[in-house]
């Protein structure tokens, strides 16, 4: 028995996803799959533009046999918080055989020499990467400033082929970036799970209009925004255009979505929340929460103050070293109250539980597997969880869970905010919601 891991958002799913897991399967010749996906909010500091039950749905449709959610508190991290949490998870199951990720590149004698040489950061890397820091520019962009510098003065074990330049264009997209952390977080957890490559098809991850049947989430969400905009608020139909990126089983999930008021949420979709408890806030407040340093807490403040929406928040906080991707990270955590304290403390341990989403009827056999095998308690009603980890009677394990779960059932007691319904706004769906399943 094969069983093949995918960490997704699907933010919605679309034809590039579809394509992505059929060649992932036909390469690896897997019989199960088993997504870690995002829930409410995503990694790129924005909500899902569906809720994650919907996009679970998705997935089902699409042939993935088991969802679990990556918690809040790796789901809305940078790229290594994210891929450590989403890797962790898949180890800690232990019936994972493969990793498979989209990236712009199918190249693992590229991608592994550069995951294992950020395994390892020798020292002239680390200084390196203080002095490039220092130039004002986000993380991000000096760490592969670093790691391009570094192999043009000592050389980097493997890439003997490869030019400073031509691994300094590798290292500008994002997927490529995800696919090196995923890779790194294997080595670093010596785990088993061999990593696949998949090249993207179609548009690029930066693409704003949809061009073909294979588009970007980022043209498609952009598309749905257009489309339901005023005069067109009450639109209940999306325009052909949309309907050619998403396959058929898909599309009719994120339409009754969208038509039954469910979305499309935005963060702007939370701006007097967001406005209210930045207001609220102290300077110390403010500094305590993940993500903040460097007295950034003044311009998040000063700016909370003097505008009214959340593109002009965003515009007035962001610099070249703090990007708007940063800066929007920063503002759900703030949502969330998340402070730097509790992030340090699950970055130490991952991911403590694996809550299911949803399964189907193929995937419920693999549940069995995951309870015998699982180093990490698979949780399917969180209330009959909470009750057991309390009975447990280890305060330190019960403190570091409930703590974690905390922040996940928040985040959907926040999200459902953004509905258009005033019913579709109550709280505690965690507790509530049934797990999806596709019984064909």
């Amino acid at each position: 028995m094969k069983i093949l891991g995918i960490i997704v958002e699907y933010n919605p799913l679309h034809n590039g996803h579809l394509y992505h897991l059929f060649k992932a399967k036909e390469i690896t010749g897997a019989d199960y799959v088993v997504a870690v996906m995002s829930g409410n909010f995503l990694q790129r500091g924005e909500p899902a533009i569906i809720n994650k039950w919907a996009r679970t749905k998705m997935a089902l449709n699409a042939g993935v046999d088991l969802i679990i959610e990556l918690p809040f508190v790796f789901s809305t991290q940078d790229a290594n918080g994210f891929s450590f949490g989403a890797v962790k998870l898949f180890d800690s199951l232990q019936i994972i055989d493969y990793l498979c990720f989209g990236c712009e590149t199918d190249n693992l004698n590229t991608l592994c020499p550069i995951s294992n040489f950020l395994h390892i950061e020798p020292q002239e890397y680390k200084e390196l990467i203080v002095y490039n820091c220092k130039s004002g520019y986000e993380f991000p962009k000096a760490r592969s400033q670093t790691i391009c510098d570094y192999h043009r003065i000592f050389g980097i074990d493997g890439l003997e082929k490869i030019s400073p330049l031509a691994l300094s264009k590798l290292l500008k997209y994002p997927n490529n970036i995800l696919a090196l952390e995923y890779i790194k977080h294997l080595l670093n957890l010596k785990s088993k799970i061999k990593p696949i490559a998949i090249k993207r098809m179609g548009a690029s991850y930066h693409q704003k209009n949809i061009k073909g049947k294979i588009s970007s989430a980022t043209s498609i969400r952009d598309e749905i925004l257009n489309n339901l905009s005023p005069p067109k608020a009450d639109l209940f139909m999306l325009n052909d255009k949309i309907k050619s990126t998403i396959p058929p089983s898909g599309f009719s999930v994120l339409e009754r979505e969208l038509r039954e008021g469910r979305g499309p949420i935005t963060l702007d979709s939370y701006r007097q929340y967001i406005l209210a408890t930045l207001r609220r806030m102290s300077l110390d407040d403010i500094s305590r929460i993940h993500g903040v340093t460097e007295g950034l807490e003044n311009r998040i403040k000063k700016a909370s103050l003097k505008f009214y929406t959340v593109e002009q928040l965003i515009n007035s906080i962001k610099t070249r070293r703090y990007t708007r991707t940063k800066i929007q990270r920063i503002i759900l955590h703030i949502m969330m109250n998340l402070s730097k304290k509790d992030v340090k403390r699950f970055n130490r341990c991952g991911p403590l539980y694996a809550r299911v989403l949803g399964f189907s009827k193929k995937g419920k056999t693999l549940l069995r597997t995951i309870k015998k095998n699982s180093s990490t308690p698979l949780v399917s009603k969180l209330s009959n969880y909470l009750r057991q980890i309390i009975s447990e009677g280890n305060i330190n394990v019960q403190n570091r869970l409930i703590k974690m779960l905390e922040y996940d059932i928040l985040a959907t007691d926040i999200y459902v905010l953004g509905n258009k319904k005033a019913e579709d706004r109550v709280a505690r769906l965690d507790f509530t919601h049934k797990i999806v399943m596709r019984e064909d």
